[in-house]
C-alpha cells in the first residue's frame, strides 16, 4: 500500500453517497512534455475525515483538493478460481476547492486580508 499526503487536484463527474462512503468518479490532468494535458479518470471512495467534510456538500462538477490518499492493489480470487488483482484508491482527507464559482468568490476576497502597511525605511537601516 502507498500513503500520499501530496495535494492531489481533481474535478467531480460523479457522486454516488452511501451510509458510510462516498464512491466518487473523478479525473486528474497533468501537462505532458509537448505542452498537451493527458488526463487519468479514477474511481475512489471517501472515507474517514473526507467522508464527513464532503457528505453535504460535494456534488458533480465540483473541484476536489485531495490532501491524504492511500493507494493499494488487492488481490482477490475471480469466479473461475485465478488470483486477480484490483486497484484501489481511498480519500482520507479532502476539501472542495474555494472560488471555483461566483458564489464562492465573494467569501474567498472576505477571508483575504488587507496588505501589509509599507514601511519608510531605507535599505542601509535593515538588520540584515
Amino acid at each position: 500500500m502507498i500513503f500520499c499526503n501530496n495535494t492531489i487536484y481533481a474535478k467531480v463527474w460523479k457522486v454516488k453517497p452511501a451510509e458510510k462512503y462516498l464512491d466518487l468518479q473523478i479525473s486528474t490532468s497533468e501537462k505532458g512534455q509537448d505542452g498537451s494535458y493527458i488526463n487519468s479518470s479514477w474511481f475512489p471512495r471517501c472515507i474517514g475525515h473526507a467522508f464527513n467534510s464532503l457528505k453535504d456538500k460535494l456534488k458533480e462538477g465540483d473541484r476536489l483538493v485531495i490532501t491524504k490518499s492511500k493507494f493499494t492493489n488487492e488481490k482477490y480470487t475471480a469466479q473461475d478460481g485465478s488470483i486477480k488483482s484490483a486497484f484501489r484508491f481511498l480519500i482520507l482527507e479532502a476539501s472542495i476547492e474555494q472560488g471555483q464559482n461566483p458564489a464562492n468568490a465573494e467569501t474567498k476576497a472576505a477571508a483575504t486580508p488587507e496588505p501589509a502597511a509599507t514601511t519608510t525605511a531605507k535599505e542601509d537601516e535593515c538588520p540584515w
